[in-house]
């Protein structure tokens, strides 16, 4: 069989064009998001966002890491670490460890035919699929009732308010951000860019201490 020269060359840019735009999908670089976990204006810690996505598929990578210490002497210590596998906009798979200063948690969740298995420190059970982790990057959360909690794997009631567009700067970098209130059993105020990424946390501590997680 003999191909034109036109035929030819068409097919061969078409053929290259799809290699090309299946290459650039495969290899999106990861976007990375790094917060400095202050405590009454002073560094405890840190915590990282990695988001990887390829075609329908997105994975997170979570890592937290911070210390408060008191008179020199480490008071509260907490390690956490946590992946998340997205396909079509959809959960598959959670795993996270985390220390807790002292007090460790090993959690899983993977997606089956009704509903999300959730095995937290040797206990299992089964919660609705449209449960959510309460990782915050993703502001699908907002438009949720429940979330399941990263560290221990509790599946809890939120309420979550809008509160708007805010102005937000970050030294010399000006933001418009969408503010919103959750009240949970951990309630906290979250901002999220036009983009929908995550740029800003507050809550307050059990011993009245303000926490804030913005960006670096």
């Amino acid at each position: 069989m003999r191909i034109a020269v036109g035929a030819f060359s068409a097919i061969m840019t078409a053929t290259l064009g799809a290699l090309v735009a299946t290459t650039v999908a495969a290899h999106t670089p990861a976007e990375t998001m790094r917060f400095a976990i202050m405590r009454n204006g002073e560094q405890i810690g840190t915590h990282a966002i990695e988001i990887s996505r390829t075609g329908p598929e997105t994975n997170v990578r979570i890592t937290t890491d911070l210390t408060v210490k008191v008179l020199f002497i480490t008071a509260y210590r907490l390690q956490h670490s946590a992946t998340e596998r997205w396909v079509n906009g959809q959960l598959v798979a959670f795993d996270s460890t985390t220390d807790n200063n002292g007090v460790r948690h090993k959690v899983s969740a993977t997606r089956g035919t009704s509903g999300l298995e959730v095995e937290a420190d040797g206990k299992t059970s089964r919660v609705d699929q449209n449960v959510l982790p309460a990782s915050l990057w993703n502001p699908e959360l907002m438009r949720r009732k429940t979330a399941l909690d990263t560290q221990d794997g509790q599946v809890d009631p939120i309420s979550v308010t809008d509160n708007g567009t805010e102005d937000l700067s970050f030294g010399a970098r000006a933001l418009k951000a969408r503010h919103y209130e959750i009240k949970g059993r951990y309630s906290q105020d979250i901002w999220y860019d036009e983009r929908g990424r995550l740029v800003q946390v507050k809550l307050i501590g059990s011993d009245g201490s303000v926490i804030s997680y913005t960006p670096i």
